[in-house]
């Protein structure tokens, strides 16, 4: 490790994919609020590339490449790419004399804690979410088993084990036995983008100038965002003559052809609309009235810290990693999970009453100033790499 003081701290972020997920834009803001005055940053990825690499790099921060895993179901070929991975990375430590890896979700961070035991280099894994601990395979199963051996023993050789919520600490030091010095709650934050310009026509998506009150919804259309239940609760309040809305959903993934359907078959296309993935969520917002996140679960959404930074009120469900940053009539309302007659009714709230939408505004902008901006976040991440690189010297 490098011990001149003067020299910027290098720092390897590792990750599996580069698709616009909460981890992988919440990586971005890490770098960002790092910075570069005293860093030096560096994004590998050994998974699948996606539009976040555009945003890094613009950034002026190298990406590599590195080759996808192999799957476990062929041992051979897993142990050749394996090896394979963990030469390139090593080479990539070298050539940029890294001084720290930081790493986010799975298999990067069981990735990073493994290079850290060869190389020495100190390894900080990141869990975002209480998902990071539900397997749906068997408990029998050998590769379900042998990932939680696995993880028992690797995060308990690591540096610091990042997670973004107290909730999640509880988790972990019971799963892991990892003692509380070796947790760090490092909140999920963001840096509000300096220019907000208008995204998107809302009368062009919608082909008409009645618009009435805009709300959008964002992120991977799968089950688990629970946009099945958003959409449920629109044909239930156009059933009920309530017309003066319109949403959009921006993301894509594997269950678009299934909402498509739905909202076929309810007969809501004049007031939902499917509008892909976007790269300027935050503009999105700022023209938008009301924020609605219908998962099923969650880590700590970035999304949801998006929509506070713009000052629009939250509906959200009461699922793991919502329910305890969302409070009833200060800062948004809330709904039990997969009840989307109680989601129509916080959206009919909110279209009925002007003022309520004003205050919940205030207070969302008021808490992402206090818990989730992360220029002020970051600060106790970048006081732990400080300490090790001073205490190395």
């Amino acid at each position: 490790m490098r011990t001149d003081r003067k020299s910027k701290i290098r720092l390897l972020h590792l990750v599996q994919t580069l698709g616009v997920g909460g981890a992988e834009i919440l990586m971005c803001h890490h770098i960002r609020a790092l910075g570069f005055k005293d860093y030096e940053h560096f994004v590998y990825c050994f998974g699948n590339d996606g539009p976040v690499r555009e945003k890094i790099e613009s950034m002026g921060v190298p990406v590599r490449l590195g080759k996808k895993m192999a799957v476990l179901k062929t041992p051979f070929k897993f142990v050749v790419a394996f090896l394979a991975l963990v030469q390139d990375i090593l080479s990539v430590i070298r050539s940029r004399d890294i001084q720290f890896i930081q790493s986010h979700l799975g298999q990067a961070n069981q990735m990073s804690i493994f290079i850290s035991m060869i190389s020495g280099i100190p390894a900080f894994p990141t869990v975002h979410s209480t998902m990071a601990f539900l397997d749906t395979r068997n408990f029998w199963d050998p590769r379900a088993l042998l990932i939680n051996v696995l993880n028992h023993a690797l995060y308990r050789l690591a540096e610091h084990v990042i997670v973004v919520s107290e909730e999640i600490k509880i988790i972990i030091r019971k799963r892991y036995g990892l003692e509380d010095s070796k947790i760090l709650v490092l909140k999920n934050g963001i840096i509000v983008e300096d220019v907000h310009e208008p995204s998107i026509s809302w009368e062009k998506v919608f082909d008409t100038t009645e618009m009435g009150v805009k709300i959008v919804a964002v992120g991977r259309l799968v089950v688990s965002k629970g946009f099945d239940i958003l959409v449920k609760a629109v044909a239930k309040l156009a059933a009920d003559g309530n017309s003066s809305l319109r949403v959009v959903i921006a993301g894509e993934g594997e269950q678009r052809p299934e909402l498509e359907k739905l909202i076929k078959d309810l007969n809501v296309e004049n007031f939902i609309r499917l509008i892909g993935l976007r790269n300027d969520v935050q503009k999105l917002m700022d023209v938008s009235d009301i924020f609605v996140m219908p998962s099923r679960y969650e880590g700590l959404s970035i999304a949801m810290i998006e929509a506070m930074a713009c000052g629009l009120p939250i509906v959200a469900s009461d699922a793991p990693g919502l329910r305890d940053f969302i409070t009833d009539y200060r800062n948004g309302l809330t709904f039990p999970v997969d009840d989307h007659e109680a989601l129509a009714v916080c959206i009919k709230r909110l279209l009925n009453n002007a003022g309520l939408r004003r205050t919940l505004s205030d207070n969302a902008r008021r808490s992402f100033d206090v818990e989730y901006n992360m220029l002020n976040n970051i600060r106790a991440l970048d006081a732990v790499y400080r300490n090790v690189v001073a205490s190395a010297g």
